[in-house]
């Protein structure tokens, strides 16, 4: 540019030479009294070298110059697709690929930066799971032992109360008394099955579970026991599930429990529905993927991710994770939302004292963990309360 520069001038000032000899030789063969003559060459020969003078540095310098400018402001405000243009001039063009060889180390380091917040957030993801399996692990050690406690100090005396109860009605003992001690401690047995059944580590050996089936089975053990006379049981199983993977004791035991807390919510009338469906997973509550003024392809999802992963987690299962979805809902009068928070607790329960020993949803919230889904409780559309399960099926796990 500046031997360009050079040259034009050089070529403006011979021209400004050669223009005021000719007005020299003119004002000597112009007769007197003819300056204003000669005001008129200054004045066109000052004009000629202002205007090619101007028009080489827009030519050369301010229109390259501003060309750049509007490239950078596009490029910072998120047009990463905008470049420099080519100048005419060597120092312009230099700084054109300057620019340009800039905007693409930005759009690599960015790329770079996206690459390493995803990998980060896949290990926080992993990080959390662990994290919850420590605590569930921890949990279940501490419930195990106190179950295992519970087990031997009260399981002999309990047999021999259960035996002298059983003396006692044979001698002809008042049978009111006597019935009222044995339900009292086929409490205290269920409960310590309960303790034994929710600290029951998770079977290490899985099978091929058949959702479906496990539920008819559940169904069929309540009416044969009496426990759904007068429940209305309607029961929407879709055709051709895929298998889920684990125990089907445990998941029998997970049905059993649902739909006994519904019968009770009931209090024995009403009408409980159970459907099946393969979907894919979709978590209720989707995680924002960028901030208004995060990079493209960059995002921090991992730092608004739930620091506590638990079973109702949306963010439990992966999107698009083929999954069988069951619901199972009830005509009763519902669940508040404070109890619903502590619905899966263990002991936690909403019934009257004597009535229930708030075990039986927090072990099938530890079956639907074994089994890698999660749960949820809400409010049905015929006003009761309604259990959602989300399963992964067994191929999507193999």
């Amino acid at each position: 540019m500046r031997g360009e520069l050079l040259f034009n001038l050089t070529f403006l000032g011979l021209a400004a030479a050669l223009l005021a000899a000719a007005t020299r030789t003119v004002m000597q063969a112009a007769a007197p009294g003819s300056a204003w003559l000669l005001v008129l060459l200054v004045l066109a020969d000052t004009a000629a070298f202002v205007l090619l003078a101007n028009h080489l540095i827009v030519r050369l310098v301010l229109r390259p110059v501003q060309a750049a400018v509007a490239a950078a402001e596009a490029v910072a405000g998120g047009d990463y697709e905008r470049r420099a243009p080519a100048a005419e001039s060597h120092e312009m063009a230099a700084l054109s690929q300057a620019l340009n060889r800039m905007t693409d180390q930005l759009l690599d380091n960015q790329q770079r930066l996206a690459d390493n917040v995803r990998s980060l957030d896949e290990t926080n993801r992993r990080l959390l799971g662990t994290e919850r399996e420590l605590v569930e692990a921890e949990k279940m050690a501490g419930v195990g032992r106190l179950a295992a406690g519970v087990a031997h100090e009260i399981g002999n005396p309990l047999a021999a109360l259960m035996g002298y109860a059983s003396v006692l009605r044979r001698r002809g003992a008042d049978p009111e008394l006597v019935g009222g001690l044995e339900s009292e401690a086929r409490r205290i047995d269920r409960i310590v099955r309960g303790l034994l059944e929710y600290a029951r580590p998770a079977p290490r050996e899985r099978e091929p579970v058949d959702a479906n089936e496990s539920i008819r089975r559940a169904v069929h053990t309540l009416r044969s026991q009496g426990l759904l006379d007068g429940i209305d049981v309607v029961l929407h199983l879709a055709d051709g599930l895929p298998p889920l993977s684990g125990s089907p004791h445990l998941l029998d035991q997970v049905w059993v429990n649902l739909l006994d807390n519904a019968r009770r919510a009931m209090e024995g009338r009403g009408t409980i529905t159970v459907t099946t469906a393969l979907e894919r997973y979709r978590p209720e509550r989707p995680l924002p993927t960028r901030r208004a003024d995060d990079p493209p392809g960059i995002s921090y999802a991992h730092l608004r991710r739930p620091r506590a992963a638990s079973i109702r987690d949306p963010h439990r299962i992966d999107s698009d994770t083929e999954t069988l979805r069951v619901s199972v809902e009830d005509t009763g009068p519902g669940i508040s939302p404070e109890a619903a928070d502590k619905v899966f607790d263990p002991f936690f329960t909403t019934r009257a004292p004597g009535e229930g020993t708030g075990l039986g949803l927090a072990i099938v919230a530890s079956t639907v963990a074994d089994f890698g889904g999660r749960v949820e409780v809400a409010a049905a559309p015929g006003g009761g309360a309604a259990f959602v399960l989300s399963l992964p099926t067994r191929r999507h796990q193999s």
